[in-house]
């Protein structure tokens, strides 16, 4: 019995083996079964209805959530803040609360914010995953971290290949219009709501992306609101909208 106590205080809290093990064993393993399972439920859910799709799409943001609540429950007993530890400063948890709720509540308004952003930040947390594999075994803050990634990333990649979301480009202001919102929630917000600043953007990492004297985070804007009309380009191409909407004119004209 106290053998179970210790392991679940070490899941939770304490952790097994402490450290920094970036491309480490489990790093490695989470990468793979992210890799097989894309096409595995691509092709699983091309073949099912709009009403399975959805249901468990719902059920896949509700466990999210539910960890994503009890991860911060613990920061919470080991003293953080409580608003500090709810509140989404994160791209990634932004999307992780929106997209989840969303899901939940079936709302289709503005979902093309979080199904484009929620993407990258995914990519880019299991490709240079800071402070993410802190330890050399699964604990709820490594599995909770790629659940809400995992989360972020699929549902997009589902709704996308299922064509059961098409992205409008009508609709891209909306997605620039959501990264305006996450650069006023960290860069000013936050010091109202938690009296500090934390670089949740990572405007001041480890790579240094200003040019010609322009501030960093002017630059990251813009290759983020690049990103996003790539990426309607994308699924226009992809999906052969482009060509529909390029012989329109001709076909209004015959």
């Amino acid at each position: 019995m106290i053998a179970v106590v210790q392991f679940v205080r070490q899941f939770l809290i304490d952790g097994f083996e402490r450290g920094d093990y970036t491309y480490g064993t489990l790093h490695v393993v989470s990468i793979a079964l992210m890799l097989v399972s894309i096409p595995l439920l691509v092709l699983h859910y091309r073949k099912q209805t709009e009403e399975v799709v959805r249901r468990d799409l719902v059920i896949l943001a509700w466990i999210t959530l539910f960890f994503y609540i009890i991860r911060r429950g613990v920061e919470v007993y080991q003293g953080k803040p409580l608003v500090e530890a709810y509140w989404p400063f994160y791209l990634c948890n932004v999307n992780t609360v929106g997209l989840s709720l969303l899901l939940i509540f079936d709302i289709r308004k503005g979902r093309d914010f979080f199904l484009v952003t929620g993407m990258s930040g995914a990519i880019l947390m299991f490709v240079v995953p800071e402070g993410v594999f802190n330890d050399r075994y699964l604990t709820l803050q490594i599995f909770e971290s790629l659940l809400s990634h995992y989360m972020i990333f699929i549902v997009p990649i589902i709704l996308f290949t299922t064509r059961r979301h098409d992205l409008d480009v009508r609709n891209a202001w909306q997605a620039v219009l959501g990264l305006l919102l996450v650069l006023f929630n960290v860069e000013f917000l936050q010091e109202l709501v938690t009296g500090r600043y934390v670089d949740y953007l990572f405007l001041s990492g480890p790579i240094d992306l200003s040019l010609w004297g322009i501030p960093q985070v002017f630059v990251m804007l813009f290759l983020a609101i690049l990103y996003v009309y790539l990426v309607y380009a994308l699924d226009y191409v992809f999906t052969g909208r482009w060509i529909l909407s390029s012989t329109e004119p001709l076909r209004k004209k015959g």
